[in-house]
């Protein structure tokens, strides 16, 4: 795909799975892949019908995103931005007035690959808990942050283990799947999404996760699939059955991107990095158990 005039060329080829997992019974996990945009969602436990919310907040957010929805010439982080505003007013509109502490919610992470002067960069985007992670010369990192109750205690510096690795007992008892940011789930107004923008190059693997993966999979292991796999497909399943079989008490869903192709008329600067950006905001989804397989 010609991501913009500027010339860049990218190709990608990404795989997702999704499991409902060996304890619940439904899957609310719901996964995009609408190239250049990637996204995972997942439903809130405990409130009703979070299935919907998880493919509502997806679809709006992939509606958002297509070349008709998108004022300019290439979609930017204002397009992006008001893309998950909306999305979030969709899943709002799903809860009943009566009973506003079941109102659905969904998580949502994902990542829009965008054209720059400097050469092409991933924007990632996060509201919740589900995470994305970059794979990149053997070695992985953490692009978003929880907003959950125990990123919080773990910030304090109160309890916890490493700030990626899945946490002991003791730490989930403090606060087990609270998250503090959320679209719907009854919260007031819009949530605000973090924002980070980090270089994209070839080879380099994007890892796509709802807590269900990452809470259960060190990132050693996460790292090692993807390394492993010799497609994302494969990385993807992989990711899932290990969650499966270390027990995972909620959905499993991994959706994981590779670049094939990064090609630019101007290099990425040696320094570059990851770096966090802030929205000025302006006054296909797949649920259940499935795996898919794409290349554009």
């Amino acid at each position: 795909m010609d991501l913009s005039r500027l010339g860049t060329v990218l190709v990608t080829r990404w795989g997702a799975a999704t499991d409902a997992g060996p304890v619940r019974r439904r899957n609310e996990d719901s996964w995009l892949a609408e190239p250049p945009l990637y996204a995972v969602a997942d439903g809130m436990g405990g409130h009703a019908d979070g299935a919907t919310a998880s493919a509502t907040a997806l679809r709006r957010l992939a509606a958002g995103m297509r070349p008709e929805a998108v004022a300019g010439a290439r979609a930017d982080l204002v397009d992006l931005d008001r893309a998950i505003a909306s999305a979030a007013a969709d899943v709002a509109a799903l809860a009943d007035p009566a009973s506003p502490a079941t109102a659905p919610g969904t998580t949502l992470t994902g990542a829009l690959a965008l054209d720059s002067p400097d050469g092409p960069h991933w924007l990632v985007f996060n509201i919740g808990d589900s995470r994305t992670y970059l794979a990149a010369d053997g070695e992985i990192r953490r692009l978003t942050r929880d907003h959950s109750l125990l990123q919080e205690a773990r910030d304090r510096g109160e309890r916890g283990t490493g700030p990626c690795d899945p946490p002991d007992a003791d730490t989930l008892a403090v606060a087990p799947n609270v998250v503090t940011r959320a679209l719907g789930a009854g919260g007031r107004g819009l949530p605000e999404p973090d924002y980070t923008v980090t270089p994209l190059r070839r080879g380099d693997r994007l890892i796509l996760c709802s807590d269900g993966v990452h809470g259960v999979v060190p990132d050693r292991d996460l790292v090692r699939v993807v390394g492993e796999s010799a497609h994302p497909q494969a990385a993807a399943n992989a990711l899932v059955d290990l969650a499966i079989a270390l027990r995972t008490q909620d959905n499993a869903t991994a959706v994981v991107v590779e670049v094939t192709v990064a090609a630019h008329s101007r290099t990425t600067p040696p320094g570059a990095a990851h770096r966090e950006v802030r929205a000025a905001r302006p006054a296909t989804v797949q649920t259940a158990r499935r795996r898919h397989e794409g290349e554009d």
